[in-house]
């Protein structure tokens, strides 16, 4: 999927390779880009998405530009230039928001990798146990309903199947994943392999450490909440409840007249405060709490 696009995606490819060249020069400023379109798991490659971005960038300010001053004309003289230069800042919003848009991918795979990733292990090691060969372990996960941790144990026994070492899909599955401890994991696996250790074991212990992390994690979340908890209460409580009272006294003199649309600025300031908070608090929990 090819974001902010207004085009289908195979039109959009098609133009974008006559934007080619800028798209190399775009190269410079984002050197990650490879590895982050692979760890969202595009299609695309860097080279065609950062064609796609120079296309898009100057497709949106032209288009801005030319509304823009078209709205204008019978307000200001100035329309072409007033036109121009918001068309060139959307055009550059546009480019931020897509240069962002693989990093919000990888949060959002990594957050649903870590959601599942103790339950998946403790499948494995329960499966293993019972005497279970880690291929079937592992395969027994790509089939169950862990989301996208079932979809990347598939692409390592899909990789298997046709004929690559264990190690190697398992070091391929590791590379190409955003999370942390997902990464950890499946290395903790791959270094017992080649050490011949008891798999049961290792996973064991890669369960135990993962649940050690989560209740670190706990911990370190309910620590923030108590001052996320103070800071709310001084800016969703007290100082809406202190500022309507000092408008209340402020109206009382004459000569500062306060009207109605003052009060309705507040509230929505304060409704947009109130969205402002929950999206802190969601953006500060824990992606391995389930």
């Amino acid at each position: 999927m090819i974001p902010l696009s207004p085009f289908p995606e195979p039109l959009t490819k098609r133009i974008s390779r006559m934007f080619v060249p800028l798209g190399w020069r775009l190269g410079k400023m984002f050197p990650n880009l490879e590895l982050q379109l692979d760890q969202a798991g595009m299609t695309l490659d860097s080279r065609e998405y950062l064609s796609i971005m120079a296309f898009l960038t100057i497709f949106y300010m032209v288009f801005f530009s030319a509304l823009i001053s078209l709205i204008l004309t019978r307000f200001t003289e100035q329309f072409l230039l007033i036109g121009i230069t918001v068309g060139i800042v959307l055009g550059f919003l546009v480019l931020m928001q897509m240069s962002m848009y693989p990093i919000m991918q990888t949060r959002k795979k990594q957050r649903e990798l870590e959601r599942n990733l103790l339950f998946a292990l403790r499948t494995m090691l329960i499966e293993i146990k019972s005497g279970v060969t880690l291929f079937d372990a592992m395969e027994l996960i790509a089939k169950s309903n862990y989301g996208k941790l079932s979809e990347e144990f598939k692409k390592a026994v899909d990789e298997i199947n046709t004929g690559s070492m264990y190690e190697d899909a398992l070091q391929k599955l590791a590379t190409n994943n955003p999370s942390d401890y997902f990464r950890k994991a499946i290395w903790q696996v791959v270094n017992g392999m080649k050490s011949g250790g008891d798999m049961a074991s290792i996973i064991r212990e890669t369960v135990v450490s993962v649940s050690r992390d989560q209740r670190i994690a706990i911990n370190r979340y309910s620590s923030q909440l108590r001052l996320l908890s103070l800071a709310y209460m001084m800016i969703g409580v007290i100082a809406p409840a202190l500022g309507l009272t000092f408008l209340i006294v402020i109206g009382s003199f004459p000569q500062i007249p306060i009207t109605e649309m003052i009060f309705w600025i507040l509230l929505i300031g304060i409704i947009i405060m109130q969205f402002m908070y929950i999206g802190i608090i969601k953006s500060r929990r824990p992606t391995i709490i389930a």
